[in-house]
């Protein structure tokens, strides 16, 4: 579970924001095209429409005698700059800014969280300072633990919120949630056996069923609700968030059932 939240922090919650950036980007740029066909509408007299002629001739003029001028150097700047743009600078860039966009999602609250309980579970000296009847720092477990049993009520208050507004809302394509129901409860597990057969065969697994069949299960539960949450924290995919949700969930109450005897079937 603290790999899957470490995961879901870091690559959904990646995917989630680019995703809405590229989205308001859309919506501001079409707002904007809105905006100026409003604009020339309003203002399509004679005499602004004489002067935009005349600002349009004289940018047009200016570009072309600063060419004429000296057209051997504007060749060849734009010879040279091209191949600095795509050589190893450009590569460099690109790496440099993944890589501290990567440290920036490692420095988020949830990720924090997550490498912390791995380091103190992992450490024995650590642990044994919070776990413990007779632990110096067992208040920090207490508080910790109070605080994650009131995150419970706070998932499934969100989860409701998204699935009451999956019922009002009707923007995704019945083609599109029958594609998303079919990937998620259909062919996900049908990998997931694939998988988990093949590394017990490599010796990756213990030979303990219980074992195989929780690894199995894991290919057919529903979406997070971590994605929900970031979708409201981004303020784009809501609606669409909740339709997939309430569709996905509705589903899961057979799927879960139909799949869960298949598999102990298969490791039986």
């Amino acid at each position: 579970m603290q790999l899957g939240g470490f995961y879901i922090w870091t690559i959904s919650y990646q995917m989630v924001k680019s995703s809405a950036v590229k989205s308001k980007a859309l919506e501001a740029a079409e707002e904007f095209v809105s905006k100026v066909e409003a604009n020339n509408n309003l203002d399509a007299s004679a005499q602004t429409q004489l002067l935009k002629e005349r600002k349009e001739e004289g940018a047009i003029t200016t570009v072309a005698t600063k060419e004429v001028e000296d057209p051997e150097q504007h060749a060849n700047v734009s010879q040279e700059s091209r191949p600095k743009q795509e050589g190893k600078g450009l590569l460099w860039v690109n790496v440099v800014a993944f890589l501290r966009q990567i440290l920036k999602e490692l420095m988020a609250p949830p990720t924090l969280g997550a490498i912390a309980g791995f380091v103190f579970g992992a450490t024995v000296w650590l642990r044994k300072l919070i776990i413990g009847e007779g632990a110096p720092l067992r208040v920090m477990q207490d508080s910790t633990k109070l605080l994650g049993d009131a995150t419970i009520p706070c998932i499934t208050l969100i989860i409701g919120g998204n699935l009451i507004g999956g019922l009002r809302s009707s923007k995704i394509k019945p083609l599109v949630i029958v594609g998303v129901v079919c990937a998620r409860y259909i062919i996900l597990p049908v990998i997931g056996i694939w998988v988990v057969k093949a590394a017990a065969k490599l010796g990756f697994l213990p030979s303990d069923p219980l074992f195989s069949y929780v690894l199995m299960l894991q290919f057919t539960v529903p979406p997070a609700s971590n994605i929900g949450t970031m979708t409201q924290l981004f303020d784009v995919g809501q609606e669409e968030c909740s339709v997939l949700f309430l569709w996905t969930y509705l589903v899961a109450a057979f799927a879960l059932t139909t799949w869960s005897t298949i598999f102990m079937w298969i490791l039986t």
